[in-house]
């Protein structure tokens, strides 16, 4: 029955905050800001059909059919208190529940080709899918992510080294414990993507940490933020610090710029 009405609990949040999104989205008409309306046409509308999309959805089919077992260790917000530290799980069940989507992965590769950041650091690896999508749209630059379970994070490395991508390290542990580690390594990241802890406190904490590091040039993408309503409640305050100059809400996901000579504005648009 508890587990009933937490699902229940959470469609009925899912329901509302999508309602809400959606009579709030903005019109491109309404975009009179250059910067998002070419954020909107070059990033959102771009449907160009890149080759990496071939080569990545092609490895997720094959993670989605991998029979092998692990031992997942889960420490995000799907984590039970009563629940063991770890339990065996299938590879392909990673892959359905944790990959980033088609859409997603689509659209953190036009991201990344449009900014070209030079550093990114991804809390929040899985088996790599997200990290290859924007390592492919910018081959050249230094990747960081953070995976909480050492299998997982195995499994990320044999992926990352069959795609032939040497410019990804994966750091192992958890992001509260490991995120001074990656921003030692990167210490101003041009982009940051929290995608593993849909909790308000830790997501707080985890951007905070970062903050210092950002600088004009930076991008800040936050997976899920209407997931659940302390998701929503940890956005608004982000969103409301002075350093943070344009938020967009996609609704599945939320974009930080930082540039100075940007008007601070909050925009909800389409995905």
């Amino acid at each position: 029955m508890a587990c009933f009405l937490y699902f229940m609990g959470r469609l009925k949040q899912s329901v509302s905050a999508y309602l809400r999104h959606r009579l709030s989205v903005q019109s491109k008409y309404s975009l009179h800001s250059p910067f998002i309306y070419q954020f909107w046409a070059g990033i959102i509308r771009n449907k160009t059909s890149y080759p990496a999309y071939i080569r990545l959805e092609s490895l997720r089919k094959e993670l989605l059919k991998d029979e092998r077992t692990i031992n997942r260790l889960d420490l995000g917000a799907g984590a039970r208190a009563d629940a063991p530290a770890t339990k065996p799980v299938k590879v392909r069940e990673i892959a359905k529940r944790s990959l980033v989507s088609p859409a997603k992965g689509r659209f953190l590769y036009k991201l990344v080709k449009a900014n070209q950041p030079a550093s990114i650091i991804e809390l929040g690896t899985s088996l790599g899918l997200s990290a290859l999508y924007m390592a492919e749209a910018a081959p050249d630059a230094r990747i960081i992510t953070v995976e909480g379970c050492p299998e997982t994070a195995a499994l990320a490395r044999s992926n990352f080294e069959k795609s032939g991508k040497e410019n990804i390290t994966v750091i192992t542990g958890a992001f509260g414990d490991k995120l001074g580690e990656a921003l030692s390594l990167v210490p101003h990241p041009d982009m940051v993507f929290f995608d593993g802890n849909h909790r308000q406190k830790p997501t707080l904490e985890y951007f905070e940490e970062c903050l210092p590091g950002l600088h004009s040039g930076s991008v800040a993408v936050f997976d899920d933020i209407h997931w659940s309503g302390e998701m929503e409640e940890a956005w608004k305050l982000i969103i409301a610090r002075p350093e943070v100059r344009v938020s967009i809400d996609l609704y599945y996901m939320g974009i930080l710029y930082f540039r100075e000579e940007l008007s601070k504005e909050d925009f909800v648009l389409r995905f």
